[in-house]
This record gives C-alpha cells, structure tokens and sequence, in this order.
C-alpha cells in the first residue's frame, strides 16, 4: 500500500494535446499538487502537455515507472495493463468507467483486467472511479481540475467519486484537513481492509472516513477493525431497493442487509452516521482528546441552551455532577444574581471573558468531570475578544489535563465561518449536535479497546451438516428444504421448534406437542416456492384448525403441481 500512496514515478495513460483532454487534467493536478515523483504522460498520439512530453507507450519510458492512471475506453484496459506488467509497474488506479456497472456482459472483461494483474503481481483501485490523492507528496489523480485544500488529520475514502468530491467540500468548510482520499469505485482487486490496515500506520492519518455503498468482504472488514485503534466514521447508504437498483449501475454495488451492517460496525466500535453534514461533526470530535468517562460540565450564557444540553445528556446517557464548592464560589465572587449554580450553568449576563478563563481552567482542573461543553450565542456586539481569548486558552489546557472541551456556537454565521478557519479546535454548530459528537467521542473511547477482543463462536458439527448436503445432492438436489433448519442447529444456531406429519391426525398431534399457536408449511422438494402453492397457512390457533390447513394445503399443492 505504501507505493500505492507513495509512487517515485506515475505513468498517465489516455494523455492527449486536446483542450478538453481528461487526462491533461491529471497532469496539471500532479503538477499544481506539487507532487514530489516523475510523471509521465502516454498517449496515442506524441506530442507535449505542461511542457511533459507525451509518450505512446509505457514501454517507451527510459526511466522506472512505478504506478500508473488510466483514464481510457474500458476495453482499452487490458491492452496497456498487460504493457504496465512487462514493464514491471506494480500499482495501478483504473478510473475509466465501463465495466459491470455499465453492463453485466462487461464481467469478462473485468476478468480479464484481475487476471493480467494477478500475472503480473499488481495491485489496484477501481475501475470506475475518480482516483486517488495523498497531500503528503502532491499525488493528485482526480480527472477533474482540483485546487490545494486544508490538509490535516483525515483519510477519506467514497465509493461514489462525487460524493468524495463534496465531502472534501464539506470539510474543507469546518476546517477539517484531508491528507489522503481515495476514489474506490468497482473494488475489483483494493477495498477497504487493505487501506484501513495501511492507514493504521500511516503517521498523518488520525481518523478514517467512509462513504460505502457496499461491504462485499464483511469478515475481512471486521477483522481489519478489529487491528486497528484509529476512530473509523463510516455513511453506507444502499440500504432500500431503490437504493440497491441505483448503487448497482452506479459502482456495480450489492445490496446489504442493514441490521447486520449495524450490528458489525457497533460490535467493533466503528461510528455509523446517517446524515452526510454528519460527516464532518463524527470527524472533527476526533481532533479532542480521547473521553474517559461520562460525568460532563455545561457552561453557557442561555438558558435555552441549559435545557436542551440537559435533554441530549439523558439522551445519550451523560452524567451532570454538581459543581464542586471552588467553582461556585468564584461563580459568586462575580455575583450570582438570579442564577441557579447548579449543572449546567447558566451565567446569563456574568458570562465574561475572566470569569470565562478561571471557569474553564476550574472545571478542567477537577477530578468531578470527564468532559467540558461551553455553549453560546455569538452575536456581532458581543466583544470579538471574547472567542479569541478563550480559543488558546483551552487549546492549552486541553494539552495540559488531556480532557475535551466541546464548543458550540450558534448566531452571526458569518462571524461563526471566520472563527472557524482561524483554529484547528472543532467549532459546532449547535447543542445537539455538539453533543451528539461528544456521544461518538464517548462511545470510541469506550468500545475501541474491545475491538481486539477475542469473540466465541458456537461449535459446529460439520459432520452433520456434510451428511444433510451430501444427502440432497445424492437425491439430486441443489436446494435444501426443512433440513435448512437442522443445518442451522448443527451451527449452533437457535431455530424455531418444527416437526413433520404426514397426516392430518398426525399434525394436530404434534402441533398439540409444540404448544399452539403454529405456522404449517408444506415439506417437499419440489415445493421451492410455498406461498405461490398455497402450501403455508399461519395462526393456527387448535386442533381442529390445524387438520383443516393439513388438508387445504395438500390439496391446493396436489392442484398445482399433481
């Protein structure tokens, strides 16, 4: 993965001297990223571009050439891969569209392109995606013009090269830094286990993003978190049936069932968001110190802010201790007024810069609290000193008691925006989402050390499951019937109570057995599809109920298929 990220050499291939030349693009991005290795573009036809001359093979080039992008006709691939190959190029990013997302007849061809690089040793991402960027070294691959964004603590990586593009947009608008984004695309050979295993050790990336449509690989997912210590923040959308026909001509994505995609990620601590603007709140949370407990102060100058902070709390399941005694008696040193010294604190007009600092470094001192939330309404009368002190201030004190300090401020946006872009501290936009992303701290803390934790997995009897196939197949069979449910007991899975009869006097006897209500179902091989037979009657609530669907369900069976 290394040279994935960090090529001395690119080779471009579908270069031309047009002025609407995609691939030129890739190019000046490479140049205007500053990228720190040899580019070499390829072509039909020779030529120059950026002042780079434009060679028509990649066996031309005299020098090593390490990775490669292709931005040509899908069927062009295989073609200048298998040059790539002889030419001893071991990383590749296959951007061109036009594979089995475009048409299942293109499969073969996406066979072909796995195939040359098995041969040769070479791995790659996509196809059918926008490419790749890594700020460490100017690496910019995208085919659209791309200027120089914040760089800073997050790998990204979308399966949709749009969305990639608009959440780069996003966190770029919270001052949240990306040094290394990925366009995944098809994931016919790189997904998501190999980057994340490498992105564990990569020194610039503190937390890892994703945008998924699929998680084909959901074993090798999990156990590649499970490795890891780094804050995973993951969108998978594809979860409805139009979202399936959609994602399937978009990246060639396979629907996945949601409870289990929920119930993987939560099981080893990976944040799954359900709104993109969510995207950047999970991310920059991240930029805090970790949270080693639950017990949270509130400091704010609104009483509406108090009492919504208080409902997120009981909400997400915070704790409010009260404040100890030296907080509130410098509370009232400066007059406490109407105010209720109580958590959360609501200052009201006593919220000044000084009493702001002794506050801050107060409460950061005490061992009654795990976390703090200052909330407050920034207005453009209010003196601009007031966020421009504080700002260094917990910068300071947040390195000194390692505890996070959430700030939420709401009012002037413009103000807000410009605040924002002049500290690296995560700015929210209001209180339930600043607490919602003082949850997913909370939440990281607590389950990441169990991602390593060894699971118990039930015994299986593989024996009895062989004789139950081996059975079917000797009968003639590729389909299971009832003894689906005796393979699943073998894998110590548990199953509805169920037993068969082959008359109607039999079934209401051991329906009596099981404890009724009972559902009855029709048990034969050559009944695959039972509804559409009339072979399933449910809610049989007696006896003489169940005799009565015996009987309906033979005959509508025989009926159908005599």
């Amino acid at each position: 993965m290394r040279t994935l990220f960090y090529p001395k050499s690119i080779a471009v291939f579908g270069v031309s001297e047009s002025t609407n030349n995609l691939g030129k693009s890739i190019v000046k991005n490479l140049l205007d990223f500053r990228f720190d290795g040899k580019i070499f573009p390829i072509g039909k036809k020779e030529g120059a571009v950026h002042g780079l001359p434009i060679r028509t093979s990649v066996l031309d080039v005299p020098d090593e050439v390490e990775s490669a992008i292709f931005l040509v006709p899908a069927k062009a691939i295989p073609a200048m891969l298998e040059e790539c190959g002889r030419k001893g190029v071991k990383r590749a990013v296959i951007s061109s569209g036009g594979f089995s997302e475009f048409s299942g007849e293109r499969r073969d061809l996406e066979e072909q392109v796995v195939s040359i690089a098995e041969r040769y040793g070479m791995r790659f991402i996509g196809p059918n995606c926008l490419g790749l960027i890594n700020q460490d070294n100017g690496m910019c691959l995208p085919f659209v013009r791309m200027a120089r964004f914040p760089t800073g603590p997050v790998a990204l990586f979308t399966q949709s090269g749009g969305i990639g593009l608009g959440l780069m947009s996003l966190f770029t608008g919270h001052n949240l830094g990306v040094n290394k984004y990925v366009s995944l695309g098809n994931k016919l050979n790189i997904g998501e286990p190999e980057l994340m295993r490498f992105l564990e050790t990569d020194e610039s990336t503190k937390t890892i993003c994703m945008y998924l449509e699929e998680i084909e690989k959901g074993r090798e997912f999990i156990d590649s978190v499970r490795s890891m210590t780094k804050p995973i923040v993951v969108y998978k959308s594809n979860t409805t049936a139009g979202g399936a026909k959609i994602a399937a001509s978009h990246t060639a994505a396979i629907v996945n069932d949601d409870r289990v995609v929920d119930a993987a990620l939560a099981q080893v601590g990976v944040v799954r968001i359900t709104d993109m603007n969510e995207m950047a709140t999970a991310c920059k949370v991240f930029c805090l110190p970790p949270m080693k407990g639950n017990r949270i102060a509130v400091i704010t100058p609104t009483g509406g802010h108090a009492v919504i902070i208080g409902d997120e709390c009981e909400r997400f399941g915070f704790t409010l201790p009260p404040f100890p005694e030296s907080i509130i008696s410098k509370v009232r040193e400066h007059g406490s007024g109407v105010i209720q010294l109580q958590n959360p604190l609501d200052l009201g007009d006593m919220f000044k810069v000084d009493l702001m600092n002794a506050l801050v470094t107060l409460t950061l001192e005490s061992e009654a609290f795990d976390a703090l939330v200052l909330s407050y309404i920034y207005l453009s009368n209010f003196p601009t000193s007031m966020v421009a002190n504080i700002l260094p201030m917990m910068d300071g004190l947040i390195e000194r008691f390692g505890k996070p300090v959430v700030l939420c401020l709401t009012g002037n946006m413009d103000e807000i925006i410009k605040i924002r872009k002049s500290t690296k501290h995560p700015i929210f936009d209001s209180p339930d989402q600043a607490m919602r992303a003082l949850a997913t701290l909370r939440n990281h803390s607590v389950n990441a050390i169990h991602r390593s934790d060894e699971f118990e997995y039930p015994e299986i009897d593989a024996a009895a499951v062989n004789e139950i196939v081996d059975a079917a197949l000797a009968a003639g069979r590729t389909e299971l019937t009832d003894e689906a449910a005796d393979i699943l007991r073998a894998c110590g899975i548990a199953t509805v109570e169920n037993a068969t009869a082959a008359t109607a006097d039999e079934a209401a006897k051991k329906a009596a057995l099981l404890g009724l209500p009972v559902a009855m179902k029709i048990a034969s091989p050559d009944v695959l599809h039972k509804t559409d037979a009339g072979g399933v009657e449910l809610n049989l609530n007696s006896e003489e109920a169940v005799r009565a669907a015996f009987t309906s369900i033979t005959s509508s069976v025989k009926a159908q298929l005599p």
